[in-house]
């Protein structure tokens, strides 16, 4: 199973809710995670910048949006049918939503003070 890489906004509540929810299904271990401000972004993905996106990183492809949420589903543990149902929705409907969402999630969500991990993320798969 190859490395996936996750960048998220540290500063938003619902980014750091979908990283935990993402760590506690990934039975392969196979996911990292890191933040816009971490070094490990600076020093290798330069070009990556925070914005209205989550980033995936796998095999040195950069993936945003519902193609990056697709590539974390496919790895993780989860009901089979909505596994199906989201991978096989088109990407550009999912975007649609995905778009709605992130223009509004700090309003709808919240934004921390500071970037942060969520706690439950094991420091092996965290990349600062």
């Amino acid at each position: 199973m190859s490395k996936i890489i996750i960048v998220f906004d540290g500063f938003c509540v619902l980014c750091n809710k979908y990283v935990s929810w993402v760590s506690e299904r990934n039975p392969s271990n196979n996911i990292y995670f890191t933040n816009f401000n971490s070094v490990y972004i600076k020093d290798n993905y330069p070009e990556i910048k925070l914005g209205e996106t989550v980033f995936v990183i796998k095999e040195n492809e950069i993936l945003e949006k519902s193609a990056a949420i697709k590539v974390c589903i496919k790895s993780m543990d989860i009901n089979p049918i909505i596994k199906f149902l989201f991978i096989k929705s088109p990407n550009f409907l999912l975007n649609v939503f995905y778009n709605i969402i992130a223009k509004n999630r700090y309003m709808i969500f919240g934004k921390y003070d500071i970037c942060t991990v969520p706690k439950n993320i094991t420091s092996n798969n965290i990349l600062n």
